[in-house]
């Protein structure tokens, strides 16, 4: 699982996560061409395994899936009095106000259907449904709360469907996940060896002599990243309804995912601070020292339910309303296991406070002639940030509209090609975030962003 994950993992850390949170919808990319209206109900390619694996009986041959996202992310912040010390009422970080925190990634997927005997299916995909990566210039004013992030969540789903008659089929599957996650922040030399000389372990010349003339100076400020990785296995449902010839109804379920990571806190100091520590005997703070550490995260459960209907000869209308449940996620606690007994004082802690969120589409398919497919659509996501105060630098997302457009190819009975391109609408993006830290650092700004998605899969059948 690991060495799997080392590659689409790799991949798939984007520059900002493209559905509410840091989920990605990118499953498919005949899809993307109605932004994902009726995802779990048109049941056409073997993406179905991730959207709504009842949809797997509507396939009849072997099918092959392999699929890519370029997403393009622009995203540039405007600080407005991001402050070192807030809390005790001290002055603007130096550093870069205005920055560009965009950038490109790429999302694989890869999917196989294999329909056996009596109505029943099976099927197996490989996705990435979690991510989210932020890599902000050393320079930045807000580094000291995010430096830089990285979590990703690889997923192998295999699955089952059965045919219940010609109206009902049902379908289930196991989500085996492998998640991993770096997070970084800069933490100001001048503060740590400020605390020495208070503490009279140095004297206010050693500083200057180690190149730590300023507080908040980005050319000494140390790096504490924590790391980590885990796997955790859970579980998604699937019905697909035919009240009607040319209509079809699908509700698909996947349930949370309780991850538990195990890594190490790692701080790479100043080097001319660490080497005047290491010449007098001086050991860090407790607080800046390397140590193994475990964190929970619970990945959210989601409820798809989605609609197409055939109006007329070639054309289909497609709906689609998804709840997730982000509440499930309230905080990273990073602990020290080191620490014994265990002491909370200890932990690191990022309060995300998510809500749960609504993403809602339309769209429509034309079928031009027998080899070509036309599609459109358009979606709103929300946001599950509850305030500009609860919003973090790590995860800097807002609501979004979506306008798609793609196209379907088919070459032959055996070989198709889909096309999608997406361009994403973001709101303006306040953060008005207070430290947790002892710190008290306070990011105040705005994320002005917008994004491109163009994907294409190509799907292969087999007899």
């Amino acid at each position: 699982m690991r060495k799997a994950c080392f590659l689409f993992c790799a991949i798939a850390a984007s520059e900002a996560s493209l559905a509410g949170g840091f989920a990605l919808i990118e499953q498919g990319a005949s899809g993307l061409g109605n932004a994902y209206a009726g995802a779990a109900a048109v049941s056409r390619d073997a993406s179905t395994v991730w959207f709504n694996p009842a949809g797997m009986t509507e396939l009849k041959e072997k099918e092959f899936l392999g699929a890519g996202h370029v997403i393009g992310v622009n995203s540039d912040f405007s600080d407005s009095g991001t402050r070192l010390g807030a809390n005790l009422g001290l002055t603007a970080v130096p550093g870069a106000a205005d920055i560009d925190a965009g950038g490109v990634a790429v999302v694989p997927n890869l999917y196989y259907v294999h329909p056996l005997k009596g109505g029943v299916t099976l099927g197996v995909g490989l996705s990435v449904p979690f991510g989210n990566s932020t890599d902000y210039d050393k320079t930045w004013v807000g580094r000291y709360q995010a430096a830089e992030s990285s979590v990703t969540a690889l997923d192998i789903n295999p699955s089952i469907s059965y045919r219940v008659n010609d109206n009902v089929n049902v379908g289930a599957g196991i989500s085996i996940q492998s998640m991993t996650a770096s997070l970084g922040s800069a933490v100001d030399a001048g503060a740590v060896c400020g605390l020495y000389v208070q503490q009279g372990a140095l004297q206010g010349a050693d500083c200057a002599n180690a190149g730590i003339v300023a507080a908040a100076n980005p050319a000494t400020d140390g790096l504490a990243v924590v790391e980590g990785d885990g796997a955790a296995v859970s579980f998604n449902l699937g019905l697909l309804i035919k009240p009607k010839a040319g209509t079809k109804i699908g509700l698909a379920y996947r349930h949370n995912v309780d991850h538990k990571l195990k890594g190490t806190f790692d701080y790479r100091n100043y080097e001319a601070f660490q080497t005047l520590l290491d010449s007098k005997g001086i050991p860090l703070p407790a607080a800046l020292t390397d140590a193994p550490v475990t964190a929970e995260a619970s990945l959210p459960p989601s409820f798809m339910f989605s609609a197409s209907h055939m109006v007329a000869d070639g054309v289909e209308l497609l709906a689609d309303a998804t709840f997730t449940g982000w509440s499930s996620f309230q905080e990273l606690r990073v602990v020290r296991d080191n620490v014994v007994p265990a002491d909370p004082d200890t932990d690191t802690v990022t309060t995300f406070a998510f809500e749960d969120s609504w993403r809602v589409s339309a769209g429509v398919n034309y079928e031009y002639s027998d080899n070509l497919m036309l599609r459109a659509g358009v979606a709103y996501d929300e946001d599950p940030v509850p305030s500009v105060t609860q919003r973090t630098a790590r995860i800097p997302g807002n609501e979004r509209t979506w306008v798609s457009v793609g196209l379907g190819y088919r070459f032959n009975s055996k070989v198709a090609m889909d096309l999608g391109f997406a361009h994403l609408m973001i709101d303006d993006t306040p953060i008005d975030r207070l430290s947790e830290g002892s710190d008290g650092s306070q990011i105040r700004g705005v994320f002005e962003s917008n994004a491109n998605i163009l994907s294409a899969q190509v799907t292969v059948q087999f007899d």
